[in-house]
Formats: C-alpha cells, structure tokens, sequence
C-alpha cells in the first residue's frame, strides 16, 4: 500500500503542477502567461477560442482527476490510520495482561541497597 501510495502523491503533484501551468496560460492577459505561446496570432495553428476552449476541457479533466486522486488517497490513509488503531489496541491489552499477571513487580519495586562501608 505504500508503494502505491507514493506513486499517487507524486502523480498528485504533477496534476497540480500541469494545473497551475494551464490556468497561468488559459486568461488571454497580459498578465498571464499566454503571451509566451503567441496565442491568437495571424500564424498559429489553432485559433485563439479553439485553443482556450481546448485548454478549459483539459483543465476541467484534469480537476476531475485531481478530486478523485486525492479521494483515493484520503480512503488510503483512513485504512492506515485503522490498522495502526488498531494495533495500538492490541499492544494496551497485552500490557494490561502483562502487568495483570504479575502484580508484585508493579506494586513492590525492588529498591537497590546501599553498600556497607566498613
């Protein structure tokens, strides 16, 4: 499960980061960074509202992704964070029936002696 995991989280990590990139690049600003790719002009390929709406479908498919990762993600450490309670569990009732099981060493604790000077 770990394994598994960490694989998750750094595709996590790449889906927000293409995120960011994607949003930076979609508003027809100048304050974005649209202006790199030259979007719009005479020679491009793709015509500026072909290209933005391309961009909102993969930024609109890439949420989606990013929701359901981080969905499965959460499910994965609630299991975890099960199995560990319930090993703590476990472990407090082996030590209750440990110190059960002898009652002597809990209650009388040996105190070691001072040595005798002569």
């Amino acid at each position: 499960m770990e394994n598994i995991q960490i694989i998750l989280l750094v595709f996590q990590v790449i889906v927000a980061a293409i995120l960011i990139s994607l949003i930076l690049i979609q508003k027809p600003q100048t304050d974005s960074l649209s202006g790199i790719s030259g979007n719009g002009g005479m020679n491009s390929i793709i015509s500026s509202k072909a290209s933005s709406n391309i961009i909102s479908k993969t930024i609109l498919t890439l949420i989606f992704i990013f929701f359901i990762n981080c969905l499965i993600l959460s499910s994965i450490s609630n299991s975890k964070n099960k199995e560990i309670k319930e090993e703590l569990k476990k472990a407090a009732e082996q030590s209750e029936t440990t110190s059960e099981t002898s009652p002597e060493s809990s209650t009388n604790p040996t105190i070691p002696q001072a040595p005798k000077v002569k």
